[in-house]
């Protein structure tokens, strides 16, 4: 199934997660999140009345990914609050995969920066410097 019908395979998949990880935080849109700051950014995007899918399922070349938002199928936006710089290089990965067909920002809580201080290119360092990135996504 993964070789013939790959988009199956990885909701397939993706669902099972969901069901393991227990997503426990819900958004003003009644959507369940993983965490406290994926629920607080989906509810300033919401508060802001952008538009966003929240973990939709994309593709570069033969790699998926779900990325936590992405916004007028354009513009992604990874959340992480994990204190773990192995998580920073992991996701700078990721990052270089999704810049082939998206412009990619990566918000974080501010007393983190250290660990993800590597992806200083794309990096949003608190909700507060998120304001400005997000008010393009209105035009």
């Amino acid at each position: 199934m993964k070789e013939k019908n790959p988009k199956k395979y990885y909701n397939m998949q993706y669902s099972k997660f969901k069901k393991v990880m227990g997503y426990k935080y819900k958004t003003k849109r009644g959507e369940k999140v993983r965490n406290w700051f994926e629920r607080d950014v989906a509810d300033y995007l919401h508060n802001l009345k952008i538009d966003y899918e929240y973990e939709p399922l994309v593709n570069i070349g033969k790699k998926y990914f779900y990325p936590d938002f992405l916004i007028n199928g354009k513009v992604i936006i990874e959340c992480t609050a994990w204190e773990d710089e192995y998580n920073a290089y992991k996701l700078k990965e990721k990052i270089a995969h999704l810049e082939k067909k998206y412009s990619v920002y990566v918000l974080i809580p501010k007393h983190l920066y250290r660990y993800y201080k590597i992806l200083d290119k794309c990096l949003i360092v608190g909700l507060d410097k998120f304001d400005p990135v997000a008010q393009t996504f209105l035009s």
